[in-house]
């Protein structure tokens, strides 16, 4: 699959599951803020928008894998380096949290860390391999 087709593809799953993402999480975050939802409800509603966000996780392996195997190289270089960033900082930051008092940050933070710093990576990456069009592929 070419990675015109295979982008294409992964656009056709990340923009409907995003969508939901935002539209489930603004619901449940108004059904919390009004109340409108018992305590037990509130739980398995909460659970909603991460469904979503497993769906984008794993048409994102699929796009991975359908690229061929020199963009599959710099995609999951930029994976590394984004798991990396997010460990690098969950133990920073969980020793200034025991050690020294910091307050916590939620653990929410993690997935939107971890996607900024892969981006910035194969933006890098990317750039320095001389790949053509990868701000298009974004």
């Amino acid at each position: 699959m070419t990675q015109k087709n295979a982008h294409r593809r992964y656009m056709k799953l990340f923009i409907p599951a995003m969508a939901m993402y935002v539209l489930s999480i603004t619901g449940v975050t108004m059904a919390r803020k009004h109340g409108t939802l018992p305590e037990p409800m509130l739980y398995a509603a909460s659970i909603i928008p991460a469904i979503f966000v497993v769906i984008w996780m794993f048409g994102h392996m699929r796009y991975i894998n359908e690229l061929d195997e020199y963009l599959q190289k710099l995609q999951v270089k930029a994976v590394l380096f984004g798991l990396a960033g997010i460990m690098i900082f969950a133990t920073i930051w969980g020793l200034l949290e025991e050690l020294a008092s910091t307050p916590a940050v939620p653990i929410f933070y993690i997935l939107p860390v971890f996607y900024f710093v892969y981006g910035l990576a194969y933006i890098v990456i990317a750039k320095r391999a001389g790949v053509k069009g990868w701000g298009m592929y974004l």
